[in-house]
């Protein structure tokens, strides 16, 4: 229950957040169309039995109450602005703050008023009534129509009373008794899904899986081969934009900058989006990767074989990148001030141990700088730290002992608080991956190109808008929107195989796209250091040729750096469970696809 209502708070906040706009557009909108206040409130029997005040948009004449409290479709005491919230369903959305406020769940049997709760069956009541009632279950949607259905009927309240009541019934014991986090969730999105999309179709929108489809035996290729383009395409963004930042002056210092230079500031200008879908995948690979093993092995393995990953991920990476750094800073090729060997250990000393150390321990930003001042590392606080929270989460959901699921919903909250707002609620992005792992969305090809063209748009907009520096509070909102829609283009793509060019190409990317991420700035600053800091001319368009070669010498550099490190993860981590007792059993009959090979991380 505790990680129940964990959730809903955070999904209520997320949701409100998103949706502030709306709502006060919304309550204008009523305002202005009838007379009366926005929210309409009414009692209603909440769990065990105690009355509540639900919320709702208003949608008729105010005090048309007083005439029955059943509506039927084309009520004729609805106001203009009602019969289309209805039609919607958006009436319903100052329920979230129901749920914030703990009178109601986000997923659960509908909460009824006292009249119709006193013709539950004594023992049915006592069954709903033990749970907290919800904003949608599978009863709200499968009489999503229910005023249409009274409509027709000569007594719409017998009709109620006696053939819609014992049916909602039927699905509200229904799910109280089968009530878990994955149905939930399945719930929720199948409600999103049925308000954008409506429910008549001849096969499901949304199905969810079983798996988080990365096993080549079962997984869709092409979509394999997006995640493996987006990881790649993701690094070389960073890479280009940091480059360009470095090597040519700031575009609003320039009076007047040539066409192709604003075109260059402009397509490298995706960094902050290209983390926001590092961390989306993050979740699709780590998180769902997870939840494959959970459910295949036994807890404990589970978690060990976790740990083992995320480590050798992270460290077979920054370890040798630490010493690479600190190599090319003794020699001259980086910036580094000289320090007394008293300093190597200071927290605030970039270069020190202490700071090595606490980088590999995801602590930079926290309680210490990124090492040697590789600031796109940053993000690896995030990332640990998300690596740490989700497995919390899941034994809080699933672990069958009420005092071990209490410590880890308690540790969990305790991590949160100590990362802060900001690295907390990015978070809800990481877990839009988890989630994003376990549905598909089957759109025609005409309604996949259409979100395809929404997600760039929206990129583009928040691009513009200056969505492109630091992750904050402040920006977590506009970032939820694009990751919605990330994930939904990665649920939906189709089921045709690419071509195996396409395939290769997009595996060696993201073969080393973590690489290149974490080495970058300082081969950029090892380059930059033999041109002895000077800019290059945006008014001279051979600039663009040599910015172009700089990026390629990156590049390269990082795939020759990546191929004794992290192309040999895999051997590492066979290696380590070879020593471990019992480990060299796991059977191994499955061929992993190229994004389950290299990404298998984020």
């Amino acid at each position: 229950m505790l990680a129940k209502r964990l959730f809903d708070i955070a999904a209520a906040l997320a949701g409100l957040l998103l949706l502030a706009p709306l709502l006060l557009l919304l309550a204008a909108w009523i305002r202005c169309d009838s007379p009366g206040p926005v929210l309409f409130r009414q009692r209603r029997v909440g769990r065990h039995g105690a009355p509540f005040q639900i919320l709702k948009f208003r949608t008729m004449a105010a005090g048309a109450e007083r005439d029955g409290q059943l509506s039927v479709a084309d009520d004729q005491r609805a106001t203009r602005a009602g019969r289309w919230l209805r039609r919607h369903k958006l009436d319903e959305l100052p329920q979230l703050f129901n749920v914030l406020r703990g009178d109601m769940s986000l997923v659960g049997p509908r909460p009824e008023v006292p009249r119709y709760v006193a013709h539950y069956p004594p023992a049915a009541r006592a069954v709903v009534l033990s749970v907290a009632p919800g904003i949608t279950d599978w009863a709200a949607l499968r009489f999503r129509n229910e005023g249409e259905l009274l409509r027709r009927a000569s007594d719409p309240e017998q009709a109620y009373l006696h053939q819609v009541l014992p049916v909602k019934l039927k699905y509200y014991l229904r799910y109280v008794q089968r009530r878990s986090f994955a149905i939930d969730l399945h719930i929720l999105l199948c409600t999103v899904a049925t308000l954008l999309f409506g429910a008549r179709r001849k096969r499901p929108l949304l199905r969810t899986m079983r798996s988080s489809r990365l096993e080549r035996s079962t997984h869709n290729g092409a979509q394999s081969v997006l995640i493996d383009w987006l990881r790649g395409l993701a690094a070389l963004q960073v890479a280009a934009a940091h480059l360009r930042a470095q090597v040519f002056p700031g575009l609003s210092t320039l009076g007047d900058p040539p066409l192709w230079y604003q075109g260059l500031a402009f397509a490298t200008g995706f960094a902050h989006q290209a983390v926001l879908v590092f961390f989306v995948l993050s979740g699709w690979l780590v998180g769902g990767v997870f939840l494959d093993r959970s459910h295949a092995a036994a807890p404990a393995r589970a978690l060990r074989d976790y740990a083992i990953d995320r480590a050798t991920r992270l460290w077979t990476v920054l370890l040798p990148a630490f010493v690479l750094m600190l190599v090319m800073a003794w020699a001259g090729a980086l910036p580094r001030a000289d320090v007394a060997t008293a300093e190597m250990v200071a927290v605030e000393n970039p270069w020190s141990v202490t700071t090595l150390l606490g980088n590999l321990a995801g602590l930079q930003t926290l309680a210490v700088p990124p090492f040697g001042e590789n600031f796109p590392l940053w993000s690896l606080a995030n990332e640990t730290w998300y690596y740490v929270l989700f497995p919390l989460l899941v034994v809080a959901v699933r672990a069958g002992a009420a005092w071990l699921r209490l410590g880890c919903a308690a540790l969990a909250l305790a991590v949160a608080a100590l990362l802060g707002a900001a690295i907390t609620g990015y978070f809800l992005v990481w877990l839009l991956g988890v989630a994003a792992s376990r549905l598909r969305f089957d759109f025609s090809a005409a309604q996949r190109w259409l979100w395809r063209g929404v997600l760039l748009v929206v990129a583009v907009l928040l691009r513009l808008g200056g969505q492109d520096g630091d992750f904050t509070v402040a920006t977590l909102g506009p970032d939820l929107l694009l990751a919605v829609l990330l994930a939904v283009c990665l649920c939906s793509v189709g089921r045709g195989r690419p071509a195996a060019a396409l395939a290769r190409t997009g595996a060696f990317l993201a073969g080393f796209s973590f690489t290149l991420y974490v080495v970058h700035i300082p081969l950029q600053r090892m380059l930059w250091s033999y041109r002895d800091g000077a800019l290059l001319a945006p008014d001279e368009p051979a600039s663009l040729a040599v910015f172009a070669a700089m990026l390629a010498v990156v590049l390269a550099l990082a795939y020759l750096f990546h191929l004794p490190f992290e192309a040999q993860t895999g051997r590492l981590r066979r290696l380590i469970r070879r020593r471990l007792k019992g480990d060299d059993d796991v059977p191994r009959t499955v061929q992993a696809s190229p994004a389950r090979q290299s990404a298998d991380a984020g």
